[in-house]
């Protein structure tokens, strides 16, 4: 373990969390088998950063805060600010045509802007051949980068659809180059990376000498080997960058700080760009911009051959954090959530599970009144709308939530209900939540009531609180209270919560290894004690659950120790927490999912695709949705292999029977366990589906050379 501090935090309980973070921090590395992990945080003037395991495993040389990393698509950020940066300096228009500043990228059938880029808007496709376009092991300069894409057809009309894609960002890097003059690289470092101080970050080059390099890994069947090579320059301007975790705090910094670009551009980092049908991308000028748990909080991760890094921005409290590990397809942000806690005292989230089906619409309400509407205020440090001058319209926005939170409305039609709270979030609903939520943040603020204290407690006690304040205060009129079925509603929610919020199962991780057998310890031992700690972990979690309306959503420990289990070699077990998931949390998709997972992978095929039903039943865009089980699928093969991956497509398939993306997997685990014939009917049956699905092109070259290849 290695260090480098500007300033050591001097708080003592920090200083307390900091340690069990670490310990944290090496339970999950072994974990997840990373090698080598940097992370920090800055707030203020207070730099904390530390390496943990190996920079380099043969050669053991360890990591440190300043090993040097590919940073994936956290470069995105960059780049976004650069653009912004020229138009500040008026070099750039947003609204400008792409062709403005590259006028050898062909003209498409809409015209393409610079905005658009920014925010994935602009209709540019991702990788169309993966397997060629992801594999590169060819230095491209941006010219040769651009025509890798050049000729895609655009996949919808700028600004009706959200797409991710690193080619987008890759013209916004030419896009640098053509209104600047200088090359991407030359831009960054004088005007960016130079005027933050962040002296290690540069474009990636696997050819030259660059301090401190760490060795990407991969794992194979569970075994850590060297991630293959593949030369990023083809992604130079949205993910062919490498940096150390201290420079990612300080960019962090400079974003938070708005010392590279003006207050407009600061904002437009700051806010979710919007479709043209007036919905919420989630995704700014270069940053994802979901709420944390009320917080107000931009961020971005990035995931390459070699590398997962992951930047958090929490603007209002001036504090970053980066992480950044040398194994590829890993989740970093579990580091950085456990960061936060450790440096805030604050809880990441606090998920809860609420068994009587109406109170869950209720709290679902609650929950996004406070996420978007603290955040919002956090923010801003005022209410969406002020009510003196537009009493009015949020007194509509109070009746509003008041109409669709009115039990009978509920009863008789909760999707109707659902509907109304997923589309208030947006522009073309009106943002009614974002209005309501943020009036209320503002009121309990200004009679001092510390919001931080809201990211323990939750919504409902951001609720109850305001309720409170206005049964005392005069001054919040009657159009701006919710109606007394509500009240009463919020009051049971709360005395339940009150209760079983303190029941602490995990405060410390379920550590089997414990009861696994060593030294002078049979393995039927080890097996009993396990056991017998399974045991007791199931017969308490039920005995404190029963008959609670409001309990503690621990599924995530679950989903944690459910793996924990399986690399350990305990599958009986595991699918007994699974199962125990199921029992306490009956209609929660995840549960059901979890144990559906588990009960096809131990060959309970019928009572797996039973669960996964209910589960899809619940909740369609769910853990049980085609795209998580075919996740799902790709989790078990790292895990146990591709014969237990490929259960779960089956399950999956027959649950999804039309989905393209499950035959393409399909394809492509049958071509793991050189099942040629299977794998061909498998593709085949893709592209019947959809002839031009996003793999096709890559799924006809494999079917044209697994059809040579006899089985």
């Amino acid at each position: 373990m290695n260090s480098l501090a500007a300033t050591v935090p001097g708080d003592a309980h920090t200083q307390i969390r900091l340690k069990k973070f670490e310990q944290f921090v090496a339970t999950q590395m072994t974990r997840d088998k990373i090698p080598g992990l940097s992370i920090g945080y800055l707030q203020g003037q207070v730099m904390w950063a530390k390496g943990y395991g190996f920079a380099d495993l043969e050669n053991k040389i360890p990591a440190t805060a300043s090993s040097s990393y590919r940073l994936a698509s956290v470069t995105k950020p960059m780049t976004a600010a650069a653009i912004l940066q020229l138009v500040d300096d008026g070099k750039i228009s947003l609204d400008a045509e792409v062709q403005s500043y590259v006028p050898y990228f062909p003209r498409k059938a809409y015209p393409v802007t610079v905005r658009q880029l920014l925010g994935h808007l602009a209709g540019i496709n991702a990788y169309v051949n993966p397997q060629l376009e992801q594999h590169f092991k060819d230095h491209k300069n941006t010219r040769e980068s651009i025509a890798v894409f050049e000729n895609f057809d655009l996949i919808a009309e700028p600004g009706t659809r959200f797409r991710y894609t690193s080619y987008g960002y890759n013209l916004l890097g030419a896009i640098i180059e053509g209104a600047s003059g200088m090359s991407y690289s030359d831009y960054m470092t004088k005007n960016i990376w130079g005027s933050l101080g962040m002296t290690a970050t540069r474009l990636d080059d696997p050819y030259d000498l660059i301090p401190e390099r760490v060795r990407g890994y991969q794992l194979r069947n569970q075994q850590i080997k060297h991630a293959e090579f593949i030369d990023i320059s083809s992604r130079f301007s949205a993910g062919g960058t490498r940096s150390n975790v201290v420079d990612m705090l300080k960019f962090g910094d400079g974003i938070n700080r708005g010392r590279i670009v003006s207050k407009d551009g600061q904002d437009l980092m700051f806010r979710s760009m919007v479709t043209n049908q007036g919905k919420f991308t989630n995704y700014s000028a270069g940053w994802l911009t979901n709420p944390v748990n009320g917080r107000f909080a931009i961020s971005h991760d990035g995931v390459q051959p070699e590398t997962s890094t992951y930047l958090f921005c929490f603007p209002s409290r001036q504090l970053t954090i980066a992480v950044a590990a040398n194994l590829q397809r890993v989740d970093t942000s579990v580091f950085a959530e456990q960061l936060f806690e450790a440096i805030t005292g604050e809880a990441w989230d606090t998920p809860l599970y609420i068994h009587d089906p109406q109170k869950r619409v209720y709290y679902d309400a609650m929950k996004t009144v406070f996420n978007e509407g603290n955040a919002y205020f956090e923010r801003t440090q005022y209410s969406y709308l002020d009510e003196i001058k537009e009493n009015k319209i949020l007194g509509e926005a109070f009746s509003l939530f008041n109409q669709n939170m009115k039990s009978g409305n509920l009863k008789s039609d909760a999707v109707q209900t659902q509907l109304f709270i997923s589309e208030t979030q947006h522009p073309a609903g009106g943002l009614q939540l974002r209005k309501v939520g943020s009036y209320m943040a503002k009121k309990l603020h200004d009679k001092h009531h510390k919001l931080s204290a809201y990211s323990n407690t939750g919504a409902i006690a951001f609720f109850h609180d305001y309720i409170a304040l206005y049964k005392k205060d005069g001054a919040i009129t009657a159009a701006f209270r919710f109606d007394e079925a509500f009240e009463r509603q919020v009051g049971q929610l709360y005395a339940a919560w009150e209760k079983t919020s303190r029941i602490k199962f995990f405060k410390q991780d379920f550590d089997i290894q414990k009861y696994m057998n060593g030294r002078g310890t049979s393995m039927a031992d080890s097996a009993t004690k396990l056991d017998k700690a399974l045991a007791t972990l199931r017969q308490n979690m039920k005995k404190a659950f029963q008959n609670a309306a409001v309990t503690p959503d621990y599924l995530a420990d679950l989903n944690i120790l459910v793996q924990d289990l399986i690399h350990s070699g305990n599958s009986v077990h595991a699918l007994q927490i699974g199962e125990l998931g199921k029992e306490l949390y009956p209609m929660s998709d995840a549960a059901l999912a979890l144990a559906g997972v588990l009960e096809v992978s131990a060959g309970d095929k019928d009572m797996g695709i039973a669960s996964l039903k209910t589960a899809f039943s619940l909740n369609p865009q769910g853990e049980a949705s085609a795209a998580n089980l075919n996740r799902a699928a790709y989790r078990l093969r790292e895990i146990n292999g591709p014969e237990f991956g490929l259960k779960i497509l089956h399950a999956a398939i027959e649950l999804h029977p039309d989905d393209v993306n499950l035959y393409d997997s399909l394809g492509e685990f049958y071509v793991v366990l050189k099942m040629n014939r299977k794998a061909v009917l498998a593709y085949q049956k893709a592209l019947e589906i959809n002839p031009d699905y996003q793999n096709a092109k890559s799924a006809r070259q494999t079917i044209k050379e697994l059809t040579m290849t006899k089985n």
